[in-house]
């Protein structure tokens, strides 16, 4: 999570100290909120950690984006993804720096998370949260090849996102659709897998 900056050192610290409260009670609440679905094993539902298996471990690679301006930006992605509570839970963590090439030091550009849990009707939730929009949760799909995943953005539309995954890859792909159902491309990126 980006550092607010400020040239208060002991205002950095405590809003370090907030913002670390913050997401460590967002992640407690995530937790509690699934605890009752924790409890019962659907038998016809697999566990996240067992539906998402392909993707543990850890990614690197690259891509694009339409930023806040409308603007094609380019960015090097680094990604780990972790199965834990014996695959109740999957956590996403990824980290983008741009431009492209420039690795860990260049620009954040992206900073999120994201659990992945089992709800009670025994579909997927994914609890996404960002620097810039804070956290929340939506429906998630799981496929025979990865995941897809949507934002709602009520009457403005929606924000649909897809992920492939094989043994050593992941391509995501994001795209705005306006409310007549036309989508426009948002997002691209396509990682390897450099570790378990």
């Amino acid at each position: 999570m980006p550092i607010h900056q400020t040239s208060n050192p002991g205002q950095r610290g405590r809003t370090v100290r907030q913002r670390a409260t913050a997401l460590a009670a967002a992640l407690a609440a995530t937790v509690m909120t699934a605890a009752p679905v924790l409890a019962q094993d659907t038998a016809d539902t697999p566990r996240p950690g067992e539906a998402l298996a392909a993707m543990v471990g850890t990614w690197e690679g690259s891509g694009w984006s339409i930023n806040p301006n409308r603007e094609r930006e380019t960015f090097d992605v680094f990604e780990r993804v972790e199965s834990v509570a014996d695959g109740h839970l999957v956590l996403i963590r990824g980290r983008g720096y741009a431009p492209s090439g420039t690795g860990e030091d260049g620009r954040l550009v992206h900073d999120a998370g994201g659990i992945v849990r089992l709800t009670d009707q025994g579909g997927y939730e994914m609890f996404a949260a960002t620097a810039m929009n804070g956290a929340d949760g939506f429906a998630m799909e799981v496929t025979e090849t990865g995941y897809t995943w949507e934002i709602p953005l009520g009457p403005h539309g929606r924000v649909v996102y897809e992920a492939v995954f094989t043994p050593d890859s992941w391509t995501e792909t994001g795209q705005y659709c306006d409310p007549t159902g036309l989508c426009f491309p948002t997002l691209s990126m396509t990682l390897t897998r450099v570790a378990d």
